[in-house]
């Protein structure tokens, strides 16, 4: 393979990985914006699925528990939302997340709030 062969592989090689990766972050962007939509409509159902269909990594990770524990606790499994609840509030993070009303507020307030909510 020529040197110039060899740079046109790379090439492609990273704009088909720049272009895949733009893709998956419009995906889940879009995925995202579908979960505060269900959420907002009160579709709890639909909700779900759309955060279980979601690539939550890294950072993202305790925004999903949240919601997923906030989602469990809704539907009436107290003992999946507590779990979530509980692994936050013993977890280091406390980022600021928005409240279902549009409000910022830090996670581990918003774990707590949900444990009373639930009565534990």
């Amino acid at each position: 393979m020529t040197t110039t062969m060899k740079r046109l592989a790379c090439a492609t090689i990273a704009t088909f990985a720049l272009t895949t990766g733009t893709i998956a972050f419009e995906q889940q962007a879009e995925d995202k914006n579908k979960f505060a939509e269900k959420i907002k409509a009160q579709d709890w159902a639909a909700a779900e699925l759309a955060l279980v269909k979601t690539n939550f990594t890294g950072d993202d990770e305790i925004f999903a528990k949240v919601n997923m524990a906030f989602l469990y606790a809704t539907t009436g499994r107290i003992d999946e939302a507590r779990t979530l609840y509980t692994s936050i509030l013993k977890g280091r993070r406390n980022d600021f997340a928005m409240t279902v009303s549009g409000q910022p507020r830090k996670i581990k307030y918003i774990a707590r709030d949900g444990l009373k909510m639930i009565g534990s």
